[in-house]
Parts: C-alpha cells; sequence; structure tokens
C-alpha cells in the first residue's frame, strides 16, 4: 500500500501568555548586588527585552527565594490557547481526530499535558486520538508537524490540534548569591553563570494551531531531521535529575549548558537546511531566497550568527520576526517558531524555511510554502 504525503495546511493559529511579564531592566535591577558587571552586561545584550511568566513574583523568586506565586497554571494556558484557535476557524471541533500536547515544561510528569487538556476541554471529541511530544526541547515543532503528515495521510478529513506549552520560568534555579560571568570564572564552576543566563533568557507561552489536509493557509513540509550527529552532543545540554537514574532532587532541578552550544547549533541547523534544500519538494536553491525564513530564537548571539551563514542581513524583513520574538517573549523553548507565525505580519506568496534546534541534540527544518495572495494571521 503506498500512502501518499499530505503537507498540513494551517487552518488557524492562536498564542496565549502569561499576563506577568517582566522586563530585562526590571531583572537587572532585582539583581543588583548578586550580579557582576561584566555578567549584567551580558544578561542585557541577549536580545531578550520583555518576557512572560506564569509567575505573579518572578523576580522575588529569582533573587530572594520567595515561595513560587503561580497565577495560571500551564495546562490552563494552553487551554486558552486552543480554544482562541478553535473560535477563530469555521472546522467544527468534531473534525478534531487527533490532539498533540507538545512540552518541555509541563505542569506535572503525570498524566501528561495533552491528558489534562481533555480534562479541561469537555468539547474535544472523546474519541479523539491524543500523544504527548514532550521533552523535544525547541526542536518540538518540526516533530508536530511530522506527526500531523502522517496521520493526515492516513485520515485526509480530519483535523490535527497541536497545543504547544512552556513554563520554564518557575524551573528557573534561584539566584541568591553573587554571580559572575562565564571569563571571571574558572571552567568547573561555570555552572554559576549557567544559571544566571537561565533566569533571563527563557520564558513562558502557549501556541495552539489547527492543521487539516485542506486549507487556504500556509502548508508545511516535508521535515528534514538531523538528531546527534555525534554521541557526545546529548550531552551538550541536559537536566540531568528528576528522572530514575536521579529520583530524588535537592531543591529544584539543574540545567546544564555546554559552551559548544552555539557552535554545535549552527552546525546543526546549516547542516539541516541543506537537507532540506536537496528535497525535491523545495523550489529554493539557497535560504536567502526563502520568503520567510523563521529561525529558533536561542539567542541574538545564535540568530546574528545564523543569520550570516544563510547569507541574510539580520534586519532583514524575511528574518524580522525571529528577531522580534526574541525580543518580546524571549526564548520560549518549543513555542517560540510558533509565536513567530503569529506575528501580525503579512507574508508574501512563495516558500520559506523554518528552522528549530535545540538540546537533545536535534533539528528539524521544513518549508512553510504560502499561496498566492500571501497570508496573514487572524488576530
Amino acid at each position: 500500500m503506498t500512502v501518499t504525503m499530505i503537507d498540513p495546511a494551517l487552518l488557524g493559529i492562536a498564542a496565549e501568555l502569561p499576563r506577568s511579564a517582566y522586563s530585562t531592566d526590571e531583572l537587572l535591577d532585582a539583581g543588583q548586588g548578586h550580579l557582576s558587571g561584566r555578567l549584567a552586561e551580558m544578561l542585557g545584550s541577549l536580545g531578550v527585552e520583555n518576557r512572560h511568566s506564569i509567575l505573579t513574583n518572578y523576580p522575588e523568586v529569582l533573587f530572594r527565594g520567595a515561595e513560587p506565586e503561580i497565577g495560571i497554571p500551564v495546562v490552563d494556558l494552553a487551554v486558552r490557547a486552543a480554544r482562541r484557535c478553535l473560535a477563530g476557524t469555521p472546522e467544527p471541533v468534531e473534525s478534531i481526530g487527533l490532539v498533540l500536547g507538545v512540552s518541555s515544561s509541563p505542569g506535572r510528569l503525570v498524566p501528561s499535558l495533552v491528558c489534562d487538556m481533555f480534562a479541561r476541554m469537555p468539547e474535544l471529541p472523546r474519541t479523539a486520538q491524543n500523544l504527548s511530544i514532550e521533552y523535544m526541547g525547541c526542536s518540538a515543532m518540526a516533530k508536530a508537524i511530522d506527526t500531523a503528515r502522517w496521520y493526515l495521510a492516513c485520515h485526509p478529513g480530519k483535523t490535527v490540534l497541536v497545543c504547544f506549552a512552556e513554563a520554564t520560568t518557575p524551573l528557573s534555579p534561584p539566584l541568591p548569591g553573587f554571580h559572575r560571568h562565564f571569563l571571571e570564572l574558572p571552567p568547573e564552576q561555570r555552572q554559576e553563570a549557567v544559571n544566571a543566563l537561565h533566569g533571563f533568557l527563557f520564558a513562558d507561552a502557549a501556541v495552539a494551531m489547527l492543521l487539516g489536509a485542506e486549507g487556504d493557509g500556509p502548508r508545511f513540509g516535508p521535515v528534514s531531521n538531523l538528531t546527534n550527529a555525534l554521541p557526545e552532543d546529548a550531552e551538550l545540554g541536559t537536566v540531568p535529575d528528576g528522572g530514575s537514574d536521579v529520583p530524588v532532587v535537592d531543591g529544584r532541578r539543574g540545567y546544564t549548558l555546554s559552551p559548544l552550544v552555539t557552535p554545535r547549533g549552527a552546525y546543526y541547523a546549516r547542516e539541516t537546511v541543506k537537507m532540506a534544500l536537496a528535497d525535491e519538494t523545495c523550489r529554493l536553491a539557497t535560504p536567502a531566497e526563502a520568503s520567510a525564513l523563521l529561525v529558533h530564537t536561542g539567542s541574538v548571539r545564535i540568530l546574528d550568527a545564523l543569520c550570516t551563514e544563510f547569507g541574510v542581513a539580520p534586519g532583514d524583513e524575511t528574518v524580522v520576526s525571529s528577531y522580534r520574538v526574541l525580543r518580546d517573549y524571549g526564548n520560549t523553548l518549543g513555542c517560540s517558531v510558533p509565536l513567530m507565525l503569529t506575528d501580525p505580519v503579512r507574508r508574501p506568496a512563495g516558500q520559506g524555511l523554518l528552522v528549530a534546534f535545540g538540546l537533545s541534540f536535534g533539528c528539524g527544518v521544513f518549508t512553510m510554502t504560502v499561496p498566492d495572495g500571501g497570508w496573514t494571521p487572524q488576530p
């Protein structure tokens, strides 16, 4: 039996953000006396000006050891995004045959995010399939698109609801002491700077999208993937405790980050883009020809390096959504690339590239074909 793959069409999309938002200047003010001048300068130059948190007291939690006060649970954030998405499309909710819950920071380990969403959304068909795509980090959107392609090929009359939700700010290590820049520390103490970076770079968000076999929105796919080209790349960034190997956690979970993340991330993005360009369905000879280039917002340093690699000026309109999402929302892991699709700009007709890469270590690149006449996301 031959299965004809279907590139999903975007039928609807909506983002939901926690009400609590904190500027980088606010966090730096709260961190006075806790950060060296060199570290504060670095944290202020990540390309992030604002971030949202499900915590209503994030600066106090970060620097004063306050008990976290949750303004909205992450599953409720996902539910709000899903309902806004479904309200913005004429597709009947009964058409949903598969619900994907995508998160690397779910509210709890069991039940999963997607099962908790079913519990809070009685309107979802009880017979719809559900699948968790968890702990895929920043490359999660590529996994979700690939899963939707396979499902729709077998069930073309159905739709797929994908809910991305991340809440990493409650997991940020507290910073009660004095912290220094990487270059001010001996190698064995670099985790001190990693902890501070975590508190300033990552943020919370939810995005929901509805995908179908037919529709007037952009089409996604096929997807090119690259995972752990070198075995040691799996150790570039880890959350080593909280699993069955280290079931007892003293305080918040740890988060490690290798200094090789930037060069290896550039390698993964470059090589996976080459694979995507070589696909027979891709009409692009180079990334610079893409009508839109949406690249995961790891940090402004990584974005600048990839723009240079791809022959695109950092200020070019094709890549501006990548910088804008980083600036306004921070690094929201699996939500970052979906957030770029909610950017209220008109996408011209043509073929774009979406690049999602991150820890584990993996990268997924896929095309986005915008129909004649262009496309603008509905508010």
